[in-house]
């Protein structure tokens, strides 16, 4: 078997068929790829859609997506694994075949996709996250995003060298303290690699940083996208700070931001001219009235940060 898709679930009725009707049309042979589908006790309709797909059930009795990551790599039985999201939309029916295309070259570890996708009829939130490369504009002006950003014509502001190999960016990193976040939505790892740095939790920016710093900085960014169909845009911020705050979850790598990076790019936002040159630029290279959200939903993020790191 080449290929075990690891996905998680809670809940997830709203998105969940999409995403497995994506999966299940890709042109790839069925007997060459599993889903293992780990749900963490959903009430929702969400087991019902899974069992009109040829998916393995797995009960996750840790609920959060960090456990279910765990316990998939575990009961993997691919070369490859991919951690999908029940948000995630794959991006023709080829995706497979272009994110498996890399791992030709024996020394390409993991691989990512270069852009997040979106389709003209997707809601605002998920639109502008494709425009931005990521979730959080904080994050990309802080330069630890990690896919294509418009307005910074750029996958990441972290120092790197890469190889143009046609369908595909071989990649390494110059600077191993400077890791992107990367390891969810559409990311691909050798399985007998992943499997070496099973811990008790499973943080993906952990993961790939401990991945670069053994002996693995070596990728692939391919030249295609995912949607990321995660419309709510601010819920999904707090749920994250709060989750932080209560040492729900426990990160081990901060991107190696300092102070004054962080300062300078509070200084940066609270001018708000630049926020609409960047919106403007960003317009210009990709089209869409999405980055209207643009200057809003950074100077909203700012201070929802704020409010968050002074309680």
């Amino acid at each position: 078997m080449k290929l075990s898709i690891i996905l998680p679930t809670y809940n997830n009725e709203k998105t969940i068929e999409e995403c497995l009707n994506s999966i299940f049309s890709q042109k790839f042979p069925k007997q060459d790829f599993e889903v293992l589908f780990l749900d963490g006790g959903s009430t929702d309709n969400t087991l019902k859609i899974a069992k009109t797909f040829p998916v393995k059930i797995i009960n996750n009795p840790k609920r959060n997506e960090e456990a279910a990551r765990i316990l998939g790599i575990k009961k993997s039985k691919g070369e490859i694994l991919a951690f999908i999201d029940a948000d995630n939309i794959l991006v023709g029916n080829d995706w497979f075949k272009k994110m498996l295309q890399p791992f030709k070259e024996k020394d390409i570890a993991f691989a990512d996709t270069l852009y997040y996708s979106f389709r003209k009829s997707d809601k605002l939130g998920v639109r502008y996250q494709a425009l931005i490369g990521g979730d959080d504009p904080i994050v990309s002006y802080l330069g630890f995003y990690s896919r294509w950003n418009y307005h910074k014509n750029n996958w990441t502001d972290f120092p790197y060298e890469n190889q143009d190999k046609g369908d595909y960016l071989k990649i390494s990193l110059s600077n191993k303290e400077k890791v992107p976040a990367m390891g969810s939505n559409g990311f691909l790892v050798r399985t007998s690699i992943a499997k070496k740095f099973i811990k008790d939790t499973f943080i993906h920016s952990d993961f790939v940083y401990d991945l670069i710093n053994n002996n693995h900085n070596c990728f692939a960014k391919v030249k295609t996208g995912i949607i990321h169909n995660q419309p709510k845009f601010f819920s999904n911020k707090i749920r994250r700070m709060q989750r932080r705050q209560t040492k729900e979850i426990k990160i081990k790598y901060n991107y190696n931001i300092k102070k004054s990076k962080t300062l300078l790019t509070a200084i940066y936002i609270l001018l708000i001219i630049p926020l609409i040159i960047d919106t403007i630029v960003g317009y210009i290279r990709k089209k869409d009235s999405a980055w209207l959200f643009h200057t809003p939903a950074t100077l909203i993020l700012f201070f929802m940060y704020l409010y968050y790191s002074v309680r």
